[in-house]
């Protein structure tokens, strides 16, 4: 569990604290103010005069996505923003009267902006590239960080003995590789995407990227006709199938479920995906693609999506990692050598190893795991040659572990202290 501490004028503290798979808003710590089923919450900031605590609530794990909310001490909440297509920081002005923070409306246009209140919001002021809200002094005074924000993307394919740039525009984030190397999924938020991002299949031998629908592409299907998605706009979130050819997109689930995360088991007929249901906490699901029936397969409080090569179990993470059977027919099976912080990146096609590794940092060390003796051993290393404001953010490899992906995030920024804004 973690949380942010944030201080307030009463000397108490508040936070937004990760609790049993699911976030929630202690103020003081120990009082549950604020708690939502899904999503996750940053940014907690409690008023000058206290009584209100203003955060970001973001719906969906892995998305800045979101809106600027507050709630007062008896938990009544009040949504202060229009949907935003990401929010970096939030800060109450000296006054008391608004909430100042930076965020885009749409891809990652991001502006200053203050909103009262009742939820009436503005411009403070139109700042080129990135800005971010660091603080607000009590005579007014911002400290105003001048960023420029990308993500790009990474690949070594079929047959290539280096690594190539296949960003599209300025935030690419590959989330699958095809089997033999030969095609990467990248999802776009570049500043001419729509607004529920974009999905691509781009080719390893250089060829043009191919826009082939609105939303997050998760995965190829085993026999590379569909693209799994989602719409990020739409929560609960449903499941998409996007034809690579010919064909028409198909809504695959249709129910209460908000899912994040998905992938095609082995025989291209279920899905597996982490999702959340209302009033319970995050799970694993199993579903058939022409049941639209979708069954939990772990208890809750446990995430994961990725299967065996058999197709009999999926990796689920929460305090420890196991692997939990789709038919629920037996106990789950303790995983070794495989921590909870860690992604899997690919599972070897005779299912004896998987490569995992700590993404978050500027680089990662990619570990090949014996799944029968938990044994761990160094496969390579990935990530930016230059480590200055880069985070791995994403990665996949082929099941042979010859050819890969992955995407960091860079940012660079300036830093000011602005005076005169109103």
């Amino acid at each position: 569990m973690s949380w942010t501490p944030i201080g307030a004028p009463d000397n108490q503290i508040a936070i937004a604290h990760y609790v049993d798979g699911h976030f929630r808003i202690e103020y003081p710590i120990g009082h549950v103010l604020y708690e939502p089923t899904t999503g996750w919450l940053a940014n907690v900031r409690v008023s000058p005069k206290g009584g209100w605590v203003a955060f970001g609530e973001y719906p969906s794990f892995g998305d800045n996505a979101g809106n600027v909310v507050m709630v007062d001490s008896s938990g009544r909440k009040r949504t202060l923003s229009p949907r935003q297509s990401a929010i970096e920081e939030i800060h109450w002005a000296p006054s008391g009267k608004e909430v100042w923070f930076t965020s885009a409306e749409e891809t990652t246009k991001f502006q200053l902006w203050a909103a009262d209140l009742s939820g009436h919001t503005r411009v403070v002021d139109r700042i080129p590239a990135t800005p971010t809200l660091y603080d607000i002094a009590s005579d007014g005074r911002v400290l105003l960080g001048q960023n420029t924000f990308q993500i790009f993307t990474y690949l070594r394919g079929l047959g290539q003995d280096q690594e190539h740039d296949v960003t599209i525009q300025n935030w690419s984030d590959a989330s699958a590789i095809s089997p033999d190397g030969r095609q990467v999924l990248v999802n776009e938020e570049g500043t001419d995407s729509g607004p529920d991002y974009d999905i691509y299949v781009r080719a390893s031998d250089g060829g043009a990227p191919e826009r082939i629908g609105d939303g997050v592409g998760y995965d190829f299907s085993p026999d590379m006709k569909w693209v799994l998605s989602s719409l990020t706009l739409h929560i609960p979130r449903q499941l998409f199938l996007i034809p690579l050819g010919p064909g028409e997109t198909k809504q695959i689930t249709q129910d209460s479920i908000d899912r994040s995360y998905a992938r095609f088991l082995p025989d291209g007929k279920k899905v597996v995906f982490s999702g959340t249901e209302p009033g319970h906490k995050s799970r694993i699901y199993v579903q058939a693609i022409d049941s639209g029936t979708a069954r939990p397969i772990s208890p809750e409080g446990v995430s994961g999506f990725v299967p065996t090569a058999d197709g009999r179990f999926v990796f689920g993470f929460s305090d420890s990692v196991a692997l939990y059977p789709v038919d629920g027919q037996e106990a789950p099976r303790p995983v070794r050598g495989i921590h909870p912080n860690e992604a899997i990146f690919s599972v070897s096609p005779d299912g004896r190893s998987a490569l995992v590794g700590v993404l978050g940092s500027y680089s990662a060390d990619v570990i090949r795991v014996d799944l029968a003796t938990g044994r761990r051993k160094l496969f390579k290393k990935i990530g930016s040659s230059d480590p200055a404001g880069v985070l791995l953010v994403d990665a996949a490899f082929t099941p042979d572990g010859k050819s890969y992906v992955y995407s960091w995030f860079n940012a660079l920024s300036h830093l000011y202290l602005v005076e005169g804004l109103r």
